[in-house]
């Protein structure tokens, strides 16, 4: 943990205090902090943003931000497609003062795409202006193939299943919705099984559309919960198997034929196999 400890040298609320010695912070960081126990006053824990007295003692505790390795898969002179570990954020836009560094601070590059914090896998960046505009119109145009492994229970089809569905997002959740509903998106999905294993399925997902946190939305909605998602899965199922990130993998990404200067990824397939499937005898 990193210690920072200063004396109060006004009369005003902890979180003014602290923010002007360390303006990277902002309230809602602070209120993390605060919640976790690791602001103190006059070396006592506090639970409230309360006031400072002149020449109180201020401590706050942060978490120490390790810097996770990222594996790279490909690399020329514009594209980049590297391996995202679980628990990082993809964009700068999406990290906030706690997290690690994200994969844009680590690589130097733009991403074309993201992945949601706990989900693990492939994400393409660009190195590029050109590269970053054609690779927008890629993905915008569907000419990617992207595939997903996931650890689910519940209602699982033997057959498989294709999903449509129309969703829209609300602050930070996916909502299924009616076609009518403002701001609806179309949500498509296809997946079959690739193993079982007592209740628990190993399934393959052909994503079609990329919506806010689609995959783990469409699939609790046809009751099919991806093991250790929090916000949309089963409860009792993370319990039983002691997880609480969804177990859930971008694992292949393949391009159609691309136009230059991405030639060189034309037809290319690059896969990689999900940290998860040896635990639980999946590979």
């Amino acid at each position: 943990m990193e210690k920072i400890e200063f004396v109060a040298n006004a009369k005003k609320n902890i979180f003014d205090l602290i923010i002007e010695i360390k303006p990277t912070l902002n309230f809602s960081m602070l209120k993390t902090a605060l919640r976790k126990k690791d602001i103190k006053v006059n070396n006592k824990k506090i639970n409230d943003n309360v006031l400072a007295n002149v020449g109180d003692k201020i401590t706050l505790y942060l978490p120490t931000r390790e810097e996770k390795e990222i594996e790279i898969i490909y690399e020329d002179k514009n594209i980049l497609i590297a391996n995202k570990p679980q628990g990082m954020e993809v964009t700068l836009q999406d990290k906030n003062f706690f997290d690690s560094k994200c994969m844009e601070e680590i690589l130097n590059a733009k991403a074309c795409h993201r992945l949601d914090k706990n989900t693990e896998g492939l994400v393409v960046f660009a190195k590029t202006e050109l590269a970053e505009k054609i690779m927008f119109e890629v993905f915008k145009e569907h000419q990617i193939e992207k595939r997903y492994l996931a650890i689910v229970s519940g209602n699982v089809k033997k057959s498989g299943d294709f999903l449509q569905n129309y969703l829209k997002k609300e602050q930070n959740f996916a909502k299924i919705c009616s076609k009518s509903e403002k701001n609806a998106k179309t949500a498509k999905l296809k997946y079959y099984i690739k193993n079982k294993n007592d209740d628990i399925y190993l399934i393959d997902i052909n994503l079609f559309t990329g919506r806010f946190h689609q995959i783990r939305a469409q699939l609790s909605h046809h009751k099919i919960f991806v093991l250790g998602d929090e916000k949309y899965g089963d409860k009792d199922i993370n319990k039983k198997y002691h997880k609480n990130k969804q177990q859930l993998c971008a694992y292949k990404i393949k391009f159609e034929n691309l136009a230059y200067p991405l030639q060189n990824l034309s037809q290319k397939e690059f896969e990689i196999t999900p940290s998860f499937l040896k635990e639980f005898n999946f590979e």
